[in-house]
């Protein structure tokens, strides 16, 4: 309905009342929502108060609105119709309150991070009151930029100099810098066809998403976390995919997600530093290290990409907040990150020991439970006649969201994965319960 205050159909009072309580009935203001005052409404719809007044008064009457002293008057809720928009809210809202134990989460647990400490940093940064009066470069702050040079080449063996590094708000931030830089190439291929958010920055800058490599011109890969199970691409693999789309003159963009949590063996190498910085776009972010909510992220740009972006960057803004930007800056240059590492393999190494052991004591000889080779993954092998993936799904359905196994499956076991990042180790006895009574 829209209000129409010069209809001669109805009085005005009863055109208001009509118009709240198709908003009201529809859903369109929910229970709770405060009504405009009557002087505010009075005053956007050029009515008098009095007018404003007795639609309000109508309203209260017949139960849509209530008032409360000294307050103004709330909407009740009375009278709403189950519409199709309703309706979506309600499956909205009830898909969301089911997952009691999200083992597929990205989140971290509440004691991983030292937010003291980061304060401590933020607050010395903002004392620095005539940096705080400037817009940021947008490549980002030179000392960063030094620093996390510093940080790649030592650990991550990377080549590259504080010229080839850009930072920004999140990997999708930084792909929309990218995608224009190599518009010339048409196709791209995703190894981890989960990955929306980055598959939709491509899609939108018009480039084609193929199913293979062979067809691609671009191919996006995450080798230190190849499947959700955290499978690493080793030395061999990596070095023949770099001789194949060097003599292809394919670009490789390479997100090395999760390279600095691993059970078995030592970080890898990066496809960057092995191809000797050329063909090669390195991304990485400092949101499992630290927080999700600290948007800070880093590519590392070929030497022949740089001209064009040299030529683009007077027009980008920076993404990421330059206070921010300069307590990462203290935070690495004295050392935390290290420890923070240290800190973080010790407690998801203890949580998924705990996961584990509580597995094993609810399923006892009828699964196998092992470590995953990242440190956050608890691979459950269960005696089911359900596949790993029904198993995921029935879980779902009971409030418990895993991981299904990706690959063949043995007949007659069903192949999971569960994260031990967000979960609370206290919960886990609870969780372990639960997923055995849907294998019985």
């Amino acid at each position: 309905m829209k209000l129409d205050l010069n209809s001669a159909q109805s009085t005005r009072y009863l055109q208001v009342y009509d118009y709240y309580k198709e908003l009201i009935t529809t859903g369109r203001l929910v229970e709770g929502t405060k009504m405009p005052s009557i002087r505010r409404c009075a005053q956007q719809l050029g009515l008098s108060r009095t007018t404003i007044e007795t639609a309000y008064l109508c309203l209260a009457a017949d139960g849509y609105i209530i008032s409360r002293p000294q307050s103004g008057y709330y909407i009740t809720g009375r009278g709403v119709h189950k519409t199709a928009g309703h309706a979506t809210q309600n499956t909205r809202a009830v898909s969301t309150q089911t997952i009691r134990y999200n083992f597929t989460s990205n989140n971290v647990d509440a004691d991983s991070f030292d937010f003291n400490l980061w304060r401590r940093y933020i607050k010395s940064t903002l004392r620095q009151d005539g940096r705080m009066l400037t817009y940021g470069e947008p490549q980002g702050e030179y000392e960063l930029r030094e620093v996390l040079c510093n940080y790649v080449i030592s650990k991550r063996n990377a080549v590259c100099r504080p010229e080839n590094i850009v930072i920004g708000a999140g990997s999708q931030a930084l792909m929309n810098i990218l995608c224009p830089l190599i518009k010339e190439r048409k196709n791209v291929c995703f190894h981890d066809t989960h990955f929306a958010q980055g598959m939709v920055i491509f899609e939108d800058y018009g480039f084609s998403l193929v199913k293979t490599r062979e067809n691609a011109d671009i191919l996006y890969m995450t080798p230190s976390h190849m499947t959700s199970l955290g499978d690493v691409m080793n030395v061999e693999k990596r070095l023949a995919m770099l001789k194949e789309c060097a003599e292809h003159d394919r670009l490789i963009i390479e997100d090395d997600y999760d390279n600095e949590f691993r059970y078995f063996s030592k970080p890898i190498p990066c496809l960057q530093g092995l191809a000797g910085g050329e063909n090669v776009v390195y991304l990485s972010t400092f949101s499992k290290m630290l927080l999700p909510s600290i948007r800070l992220s880093f590519m590392i740009l070929p030497d022949a990409l740089l001209p064009f972006y040299e030529k683009k960057k007077p027009l980008y803004n920076q993404t990421a907040s330059k206070s921010e930007q300069l307590a990462l800056c203290q935070f690495l240059r004295d050392g935390h990150l290290e420890s923070q590492i240290r800190k973080l393999k010790r407690l998801y190494t203890n949580k998924a020991k705990s996961l584990s052991a509580c597995l094993e004591q609810e399923f006892n000889e009828n699964a196998s439970v092992s470590l995953g080779e990242s440190v956050f993954l608890v691979h459950l092998k269960v005696k089911c006649s359900m596949t790993g993936t029904q198993l995921r799904e029935k879980a779902l359905q009971h409030g418990l969201s895993v991981f299904a196994f990706g690959g063949k499956e043995e007949t007659g076991f069903a192949h999971i994965a569960l994260s031990c990042c967000e979960v609370p180790t206290a919960e886990f006895p609870n969780a372990a319960a639960l997923l055995k009574g849907l294998v019985v």
